[in-house]
């Protein structure tokens, strides 16, 4: 019996030895002593393909990203932020000293002082509810009228603003790397009013088109954006052109079907607006500089932003939210003809002419 006995514990320790030799090999503290560091490596990748072309072109675009984890009580562990051409290395990722997998992260990317507001948190200080990013804007200095128009302007280009929000993410794993996968979206947005002018009567023009002759505006309260991407309460801003130039318009609008584009001298005015969201109801408004008549006037752009092409969106399963956060461009044409009135049948919305006696101005 004794015999029988110490064979079986032989046997015991040398399975037992065989597991600590199994465990050593895949460990850091291997006994047999290998001379390389087996930690796993956490990173966080980056994309930008959230937008219409479904092409990933975060290292074209993104120089700053800033990536803030939070505990299950909402509170600030971690922070970090890169910048400048290492982001512009396809082979770019973030390293972290965390397992991003086991946190919820917030990223803002293209934080920029010169258009941004944006607090500064401290790790195991700092709480989510306080991150949340302003849209810079300037005062103007009157204050004779309580109407909110006109007084919180943003008349500058906007850097481009990046953000996502991800509760404990899916990983990869390549080798030693952890990878966690992070997904963009593009908050900001170039809207470029055109004002193009069509001698419908074929006679002379009575009063050209020029660079001073209207002014427009875009009225949105959608500045102040939450560590979610919602839109927290804001004043009602007023975005102005930060570049007009004369340029020759290209349209369908008066051409007849199988006709090409035509070409009419023209007006842009580019402006540069934060996030377009659906509920919102931002406002555009075009004047005659020097009498201040409204030439044109709607209440609701984003009903033009239904309408366009349904090939943009609609055909690809967007919803609406969705194309407004893909599509970072609008173009609007609208026409006037040679004594600079309004052409009251259609505007150019990204190419989609549209009837614009079915939208109400």
């Amino acid at each position: 019996m004794k015999r029988t006995l110490t064979t079986i514990q032989k046997k015991a320790s040398k399975v037992l030895l065989l597991a600590i030799l199994a465990g050593a090999i895949t460990s850091c503290d291997s006994v047999l002593n290998y001379n390389e560091d087996c930690d796993i490596e956490y990173c966080v990748k980056f994309k930008y393909d959230y937008n219409m072309e479904e092409v990933d072109v975060f290292a074209e675009q993104v120089r700053t990203v800033s990536l803030y984890a939070f505990d299950e009580n909402n509170n600030l562990v971690y922070l970090k932020t890169d910048e400048g051409e290492q982001l512009g290395d396809g082979n770019y990722v973030m390293n972290v000293d965390i397992d991003p997998s086991q946190y919820r992260l917030i990223v803002w990317a293209g934080l920029n002082d010169e258009s941004f507001a944006y607090p500064l948190l401290y790790p195991n200080q700092s709480n989510i509810e306080e991150l949340n990013v302003k849209t810079f804007r300037k005062q103007a200095t009157r204050s004779h009228t309580e109407e909110e128009k006109g007084q919180y302007i943003v008349e500058s280009s906007l850097h481009s603003l990046w953000h996502s929000e991800v509760k404990k993410g899916v990983t990869t794993r390549n080798g030693k790397q952890q990878i966690t996968n992070v997904s963009l979206v593009k908050n900001t947005n170039t809207i470029h009013i055109v004002v193009a002018q069509v001698n419908q009567s074929g006679g002379p023009i009575t009063k050209a088109l020029t660079e001073k002759t209207f002014e427009c505006a875009i009225y949105d309260d959608n500045g102040y954006m939450n560590y979610d991407n919602s839109l927290l309460e804001d004043n009602l801003l007023t975005y102005k052109p930060y570049n007009i130039q004369s340029e020759m318009v290209t349209t369908h609008a008066f051409s007849t079907t199988g006709e090409p584009a035509k070409e009419y001298n023209g007006v842009s005015s580019d402006l540069s607006i934060a996030r377009l969201v659906e509920g919102q109801k931002p406002e555009l408004t075009i004047r005659n500089s020097t009498t201040q008549e409204v030439l044109f006037h709607s209440s609701d752009l984003i009903e033009y932003f239904k309408e366009v092409d349904a090939e943009k969106y609609k055909n690809r399963n967007y919803t609406l939210q969705e194309y407004l956060d893909r599509e970072d461009e609008y173009t609007i044409k609208i026409f006037v003809d040679e004594k600079l009135a309004l052409i009251k049948t259609v505007i150019d919305v990204n190419d989609w002419i549209i009837q614009i006696n079915d939208i109400e101005l």
